[in-house]
């Protein structure tokens, strides 16, 4: 290459190698110049806008900081002038240990220092796993010396010659478009992230037995290491339906960043109906820091009328032992039941709702939690806090009767204490197959549905009642 030939060949090698790079555009999450997402309960959409100037012919367009749980089936580029091509596009995987490293470096010419020398060669496969030690190994390696030997799974110390390109930590995509003529075009980056979802989750305290003040707040949990700058940001509540692959996992959650804004109708995100769920777009962006759950307001405080009520389940008492009169105790559940129908008119998210109530001393404490399903507006609430303590319920089989081969007729009698200082009222719910018909009944009850009754007692303070009730029943 010491030929003028030769030294003109280098130099346009080299000016070429400089064209390229100028060819190639790097873009960042960070440098985008604005960044949007749409949260859903197991994954999110992510839009991330760039203003590009493409040069004429092909150029390659970088994009660097991609979270490491996107969606490769998901990446689309969408640019706004119709003249610019997407031709090729390659989603390039992290490096994240040693041995991945090394491959990119198969087919490169390495060095291996050992305590007898440094053997030079080319690295032919890269290693599996790597063995510490004084002098590391490097399981399922081979390097090939300069003398053509091959050494399987070598010992020394590795040395690589500086990287002509750069070393990914995050995920980058990588790829090739076209234009006749230079253009300034918009640019969005498009995809799936599967590691971001929120939840909702409510606070109703008992202001006392016939109203409660009910607000909600949203948990953004961002479980990648990257951190989004959202100046957009919008929930979907409902059933997506999202088909992940089922080797995606979650990063634990190392900190939380919580953010909290005051209860203002004017900070409360925007709701829409959207197809088959609700939209809800926040008024306000917000940066989800990587590893981090980010609380911001969902419900605006409203205050709504409530009903207490206790609900013994008869049929599904579980296995509790029996007395000697051959009776069982039936639990009895503690029911806060309230109508999503509030001023402003908005759905309630599915989410947890937790029950608060003051204390005498002026404490404020939990009463229990429980699971709602989304609520539309105007649908009922029920959620069961706990178990009545100061009620007790017993349930016991009287009399069986085989009236014929399909038909039988039974007695149940239900015994009721109350250690409470005022009057109780309680709901016995009964479960019953086949075709039934109560033939007597000692205290009122209704027909719920095709398979289940609602008997109503009321206890006197401090006191007990008894009632029985006849079914029939028929296959």
């Amino acid at each position: 290459m010491d030929s003028p030939l030769g030294k003109l060949c280098i130099a346009f090698l080299a000016v070429a190698n400089i064209l390229l790079r100028a060819q190639t555009l790097v873009l960042s999450l960070d440098s985008a110049e604005r960044t949007s997402a749409t949260l859903y309960s197991n994954a999110a959409i992510l839009r991330h806008h760039w203003t590009v100037q493409i040069p004429p012919g092909s150029s390659m367009v970088r994009i660097e900081q991609l979270p490491e749980m996107v969606a490769p089936l998901s990446l689309g580029l969408h640019w706004q002038e119709p003249a610019v091509r997407t031709l090729t596009m390659r989603l390039v995987p992290p490096v994240e240990n040693a041995p991945e490293l090394l491959r990119t470096y198969v087919g490169r010419a390495v060095s291996l220092r050992r305590r007898d020398g440094i053997v030079e060669g080319e690295l032919v496969l890269p290693p599996t796993s790597l063995v510490g030690g004084v002098e590391p190994c490097y399981v399922g390696a081979v390097l090939r010396t300069r003398s053509g030997e091959l050494l399987v799974s070598p010992c020394g110390e590795l040395v690589l010659p500086p990287s002509d390109v750069a070393i990914a930590r995050t995920p980058v995509l990588s790829a090739e478009v076209s234009v006749q003529n230079a253009v300034k075009s918009a640019l969005e980056l498009r995809y799936q992230c599967d590691g971001i979802q929120w939840q909702a989750s409510y606070d109703a305290t008992l202001l006392d037995d016939d109203k409660l003040r009910l607000e909600g707040v949203v948990h953004i949990l961002n479980n990648t290491h990257t951190s989004f700058r959202c100046s957009e940001l919008r929930l979907i509540a409902g059933s997506v339906n999202f088909r992940t692959p089922k080797s995606t996992v979650f990063a634990d959650v190392a900190t939380s960043a919580m953010r909290t804004v005051e209860a203002q109708a004017s900070l409360a995100p925007l709701e829409e109906s959207f197809d088959e769920y609700h939209l809800y777009t926040l008024p306000f962006g917000a940066t989800l820091a990587a590893n981090s759950t980010t609380v911001l307001l969902l419900r605006p405080r409203v205050t709504l009328p409530v009903k207490r009520r206790l609900i013994a389940r008869g049929r599904f008492y579980g296995h509790t032992s029996a007395a000697d009169d051959g009776s069982v105790e039936v639990p009895v559940s503690s029911i806060v039941e309230f109508v999503n129908a509030p001023p402003d008119s908005q759905p309630l998210p599915a989410g947890l709702l937790r029950v608060w109530r003051q204390s005498a001393g002026g404490s404020l404490e939990l009463v229990g939690q429980d699971e709602i399903s989304h609520t539309a507006l105007g649908e009922r609430v029920a959620v069961e806090v706990g178990r009545a303590f100061d009620v007790r319920v017993r349930r016991r089989d009287v009399e069986s009767r085989r009236l014929s081969e399909r038909v039988t007729e039974y007695t149940v009698e239900y015994s009721l204490q109350s250690s409470r200082s005022q009057r109780t009222e309680l709901s016995v719910l009964e479960t019953f197959a086949g075709n039934w018909e109560i033939i007597s009944s000692t205290i009122p009850y209704s027909k719920r549905s095709a398979q289940q009754a609602e008997f109503t007692a009321t206890l006197p303070p401090k006191g007990t009642a008894t009632f029985r009730y006849t079914v029939r029943q028929s296959w």
